[in-house]
């Protein structure tokens, strides 16, 4: 693998972006031969194994996600590349409490937590930069599960297809990815039919409309109204 292209990666993320050239380079040259890649619907790691490294995302798209004892499944959140995900078990070497799995065809590269730790003992940076990183983990997981208290099903697909939306481009709409059914349903806690239900609902009245395999918000006001209320 190429290491200038992983040192490229690295001081385009905000946990290393601190970092000096030489610093993030010699991370690169050491990380290197670890670069691996997953198929679509490979797992990176599970739920329950030791933590004992963390990822770079160099191509692709992942996401993290719980599965319950019946089976049942939660998506925390999914990352395009440059990212970093798996840094926050790491820190205490316990069990993972998520599964990280490839959306698409993915290439990814081991960062061991030994080098994360000596980076984190050497740069005040590093240790800012992860601490935002746990701040952010905890508002989002705190949002989910204000979500799944205080709105309904309707109401969280209204929001999950918001922060799915891309940024528009000057005359256009906001847009989603590619998304199924299902995926929405483990995004917000529901099932494929009430998901679907809501996504009718929310076309019948020009919030939305499909655009092949992703969705096109026409109404986003609309859209932020239903999710708050």
């Amino acid at each position: 693998m190429d290491t200038q292209r992983i040192a490229s990666a690295l001081a385009n993320v905000e946990l290393f972006g601190s970092l000096e050239g030489g610093v993030v380079q010699d991370l690169a040259d050491r990380v290197g031969a670890n670069a691996r890649q997953v198929k679509k619907g490979g797992a990176i790691f599970v739920q329950g194994e030791p933590a004992n490294r963390m990822y770079l995302l160099l191509e692709g798209m992942i996401r993290l996600l719980v599965i319950s004892d019946d089976g049942a499944v939660l998506e925390l959140a999914r990352h395009r590349p440059p990212a970093v995900f798996g840094e926050i078990a790491v820190l205490d070497g316990e069990a993972r409490t998520a599964s990280a799995e490839a959306i698409e065809t993915s290439t990814v590269v081991t960062i061991p937590r030994e080098e994360l730790i000596w980076l984190l003992q050497s740069n005040a940076d590093v240790l800012d930069a992860l601490l935002r990183s746990l701040g952010r983990m905890v508002r989002r997981t705190t949002r989910q599960l204000t979500d799944l208290v205080f709105l309904d099903v309707e109401g969280r697909v209204a929001r999950q297809l918001l922060l799915l939306a891309d940024t528009p481009q000057q005359g256009s709409r906001l847009r989603t990815g590619r998304i199924t059914q299902t995926e929405l349903g483990e995004m917000v806690g529901g099932t494929r039919q009430t998901v679907n239900k809501a996504l009718r609902s929310f076309k019948r009245r020009g919030f939305i409309r499909s655009a092949g395999l992703a969705f096109e918000i026409i109404d986003p006001e609309a859209l932020r109204r239903r999710a708050h209320a």
